[in-house]
């Protein structure tokens, strides 16, 4: 463990293998589960509408009845998910969606099967379902993830209802925490911890559509059409966002430690060199506050947040609450300033020290704000 610096700019933090998170089921466009889990470019990018073209690819489903997904976040950022559907076969640029579904803290089932109830009055056809993740571990900065599946529906329904509005997904999100209605702060327990989006289509009953209703805090939508401040880089359906301007690139939003794995270290090790410096800890600390699946394995150059050290009565291991780890990405750069950063470089570490059991090779990246 070499050099603490209190700043270090612009650290470049391009996205690492095995990170991140998108949907594997039902199967999606590109007709397998393997890797396509970074963000998309920025919401204004057809590949937050849908990633990948359509394919053969589908999956049956029944109006009126539940259908199972499942999502696998490598990489459990702080967050919401939603659900879409869109009966339009075109290019993905002029695809247009209503909303059936919300998924709060999608994290918390991360891997796991999830039903949301398909609306009764949805026609027989091909559809395109779409899931959207907005991760919130860099707010005021978003990060963007987005899948879409083909579902062959059979309905006694053979149009949709008259009522449903229809939308450029891009217009209704805030491009970040400082837009339009924005997004919650996770980091901030005593704020309001609402979900943004549009409202429901039709007044879709469950599938927890409350969150985002008309009158919510976080609405961008409503179900007449009216906006309450989306973001986004298609055509607008009015009061846009903005891009965040406000946040000063470089301005730390906590003042958390942080450590980069280096060639040799092991979580123990990390422990240890920290709580020498005044900010006790364990390595079983490290690994439950960070959320890293397998504490056998972290992956050089992979970042953790260190408990016990933001200096924030607020946040800290105790209160499961997250905190961003003392960085704002300068956007369009891909670089970070941050404060507290351990700087390390190297190709290999472990968890809990050895090279076996809780001190395995570091491999995965495993961050995961807990909030």
């Amino acid at each position: 463990m070499k050099n603490l610096f209190s700043i270090v700019n612009l650290l470049a933090l391009w996205h690492c293998a095995n990170g991140h998170g998108r949907l594997i089921s039902p199967t999606t466009r590109n007709g397998h589960t393997g890797y396509e889990d970074d963000p998309v470019p920025n919401l204004s990018s057809t590949q937050f509408i849908c990633r990948n073209a359509n394919s053969a690819a589908s999956t049956a489903a029944t109006a009126g009845q539940p259908l199972a997904l499942r999502w696998r976040f490598g990489a459990a950022h702080v967050g919401d998910c939603s659900v879409y559907i869109s009966y339009d076969s075109g290019a993905v640029a002029d695809m247009k969606f209503f909303k059936i579904a919300n998924l709060p803290d999608c994290r918390s089932q991360n891997n796991e099967d999830v039903d949301i109830t398909l609306p009764s009055w949805l026609p027989a056809g091909t559809a395109t379902m779409r899931w959207d993740w907005p991760a919130l571990h860099v707010y005021p900065r978003v990060e963007f993830y987005s899948q879409c599946s083909t579902l062959e529906i059979s309905s006694s329904a053979s149009s949709l209802p008259s009522d449903v509005t229809m939308y450029d997904v891009r217009d209704v999100y805030p491009e970040s925490g400082n837009a339009g209605v924005g997004y919650r702060n996770p980091f901030n327990p005593s704020s309001e911890q609402f979900m943004t989006g549009p409202a429901c289509a039709a007044g879709v009953a469950g599938n927890n559509c409350e969150l985002t209703a008309a009158g919510t805090t976080g609405n961008t939508l409503e179900v007449g059409g009216s906006t309450g401040g989306g973001g986004g880089g298609g055509e607008s359906t009015g009061g846009g966002g903005g891009d965040g301007s406000s946040v000063a690139p470089g301005e730390p939003t906590s003042l958390c430690q942080i450590v980069t794995v280096e060639a040799g270290d092991t979580l123990a090790s990390i422990a240890n060199d920290f709580t020498a410096k005044g900010y006790p800890t364990t390595w079983q600390e490290i690994c439950e506050y960070n959320g890293i699946v397998d504490c056998d394995n972290i992956e050089v150059g992979e970042t953790y947040v260190i408990p016990n050290s933001c200096g924030n009565d607020e946040v800290g291991l105790g209160d499961k609450v997250g905190v961003l780890v003392g960085a704002v990405a300068v956007v369009g750069v891909g670089v970070m300033a941050a404060v507290g950063w351990k700087v390390k470089q190297g190709m290999s570490g472990s968890a809990g020290g050895g090279k076996a059991g809780k001190g395995g090779k570091a491999f995965n990246f495993k961050m995961q704000e807990m909030i």
